[in-house]
């Protein structure tokens, strides 16, 4: 509530650690605000032509004004007018293509550093995140890492490298190729924010797939936003490094086949939908809206537009 001090204040590092969740909590509070005045303004004009009546009186006023503004926040957090989802995409640079804000959007793209890595032959492809594993405290973890210079120009380029490595790791797990791309759009906002290597090459950590006591390959450490107890905090954890997108791809597939907690996730068949809410039930992730975020993402126009696409060229 935007009148609450230590509720401004959490906003405030909310803003700071997840732009997009705190541009949207904030949109939220603005259209309390205008709510409010609207009220306010509605009571005043009412006042006019209430003179006299002795039912009026400062304290009732007093509590009058409490109760309006309470439900101003109230309308404003339960979908309002419309207006806090028009400013949010309005201010994410959205406009009326698509609903969907990548999550881990931090800033303005980046162009692409082609000379990186050769275009293979099919997509390259994406990394994983699973954010519920503990990572393994190592001395040969690399100090902190950045998002590494995208490799793809833009959101469609990256759909079209991943896609070849998505349909055989989707193979693999039988389940549906839109759901693996969806969740490597959500752990890498579209593309554009792959973890750093540590040594300035990118990780290939599409999926976020954590370091923990079964990895013994390289690590690159980053500050990652974790939900614990429901509240979200950012945490320095240790991730997977790979050298290339063939190696995360099959490291992916490795993770959830020969991980016990996911044997109701692998096989799950087309159910693309249901795919985030499975890996989240599962524990895949610390998030309480992965399973929405991932749907949210699949439901998106670049997303169907891109992949109507290429399941033709494929």
């Amino acid at each position: 509530m935007y009148l609450d001090f230590a509720q401004f204040q959490q906003m405030r590092k909310l803003s700071r650690d997840d732009q997009s969740q705190g541009l949207k909590m904030a949109a939220q509070q603005m259209e309390s605000l205008f709510l409010s005045m609207v009220l306010k303004s509605m009571r005043e004009a009412n006042a006019v032509f209430a003179e006299g009546n002795m039912l009026q009186s400062q304290e009732g006023d007093y509590y009058q004004s409490m109760y309006d503004q309470q439900l101003a926040v109230n309308i404003g957090n339960n979908g309002g007018l419309g207006l806090a989802e028009l400013m949010v995409r309005q201010l994410s640079g959205q406009g009326h293509e698509s609903a969907f804000r990548p999550e881990r959007y931090t800033g303005p793209l980046q162009r692409p550093r082609t000379e990186a890595i050769p275009k293979p032959s099919g997509p390259v492809p994406a990394n994983a995140s699973a954010v519920d594993i503990k990572p393994e405290s190592t001395a040969a973890a690399a100090p902190a890492a950045e998002d590494s210079q995208p490799l793809w120009q833009d959101a469609k380029e990256f759909l079209q490298y991943i896609f070849p490595h998505a349909q055989a790791a989707a193979r693999s797990l039988g389940v549906n190729v839109r759901a693996i791309m969806a969740q490597a759009v959500l752990e890498t906002g579209w593309g554009q924010h792959v973890m750093d290597s540590g040594s300035g090459q990118c990780s290939f950590n599409l999926f976020g797939i954590k370091a923990d006591g079964r990895w013994d390959g390289d690590v690159t450490r980053k500050k990652t936003l974790e939900y614990r107890n429901g509240i979200a905090a950012q945490e320095q954890a240790a991730f997977r490094s790979y050298r290339s997108l063939d190696e995360a791809f099959e490291d992916y597939v490795s993770f959830l086949r020969n991980n016990d907690r996911y044997s109701g996730v692998v096989g799950s068949g087309e159910d693309a939908q249901g795919w985030g809410h499975r890996l989240q039930r599962a524990g895949y992730a610390t998030d309480p809206h992965y399973g929405n975020k991932i749907a949210n993402i699949l439901e998106s126009d670049v997303f169907q537009s891109t992949l109507h696409t290429l399941t033709k060229q494929f």
